[in-house]
């Protein structure tokens, strides 16, 4: 064979060789853009699917936050839990129901889960404290004075006798010996205590409204 004769044959093999490599090449890319493809679709489902487990168990949550509010009592800890980030507005009914429950008297403001969430915690933190000072017996003594008064039954001044005889009501509720018979005798002597001075409180503020 001539020298051309080989020359030719290298740059045939040489082209050869380049094309595979550029075309093996080319084949890896599209075969991880595959690949990408596919696990951003997978990464994209598994959010679908638990963003939409998340709607569902925020709605059960909901559910079972009107049903404790309705029947005058807080929501657990787990429905709280899962309502802590709801942005979704509360309906008027349920609103009231909530503000009364935390406070005895209704805003006319909205309210989101959050932040009933919120306002339902702090409340618990406050019932846990007061348990802990009663415990200690860190109690307030001598008569009940006005400021304390709209403290206890949580109204304002100038609020209306039925305002007063709705938070009265629910607030001796809460504390009624009766129904902490199963707890020990320490708490149901603190919340014969408490019932009393709510007792006091009401006459007090009764008599001036």
């Amino acid at each position: 064979m001539t020298p051309f004769e080989w020359v030719v044959i290298l740059i045939a093999l040489l082209v050869r060789w380049i094309y595979r490599s550029l075309t093996g090449a080319a084949e890896r890319e599209r075969e991880e853009e595959r690949r990408r493809q596919a696990q951003w679709r997978k990464e994209e489902y598994e959010r679908e699917c638990q963003e939409r487990t998340r709607r569902n168990a925020e709605r059960a949550a909901q559910k079972e936050f009107e049903e404790a509010v309705t029947c005058g009592q807080f929501p657990s800890d787990e429905v709280l839990a899962a309502l802590a980030h709801c942005d979704s507005e509360i309906h008027v009914n349920l609103k009231e129901a909530t503000e009364e429950l935390l406070c005895g008297r209704c805003s006319l403001h909205t309210m989101a889960f959050s932040d009933a969430v919120a306002l339902i915690r702090q409340r618990k933190r406050i019932d846990e404290r007061s348990e802990a000072r009663a415990a200690r017996g860190e109690e307030p003594t001598g008569p009940v004075s006005h400021a304390e008064a709209y403290r206890l039954l949580g109204v304002n001044e100038g609020c209306s006798q039925e305002q007063l005889a709705s938070a009265y009501r629910r607030k001796v509720s809460q504390w009624h010996p009766d129904k902490l018979e199963t707890m020990a005798d320490e708490l149901k002597a603190y919340a014969t205590r408490c019932t009393a001075r709510l007792n006091e409180a009401y006459e007090k503020l009764r008599a001036r409204a």
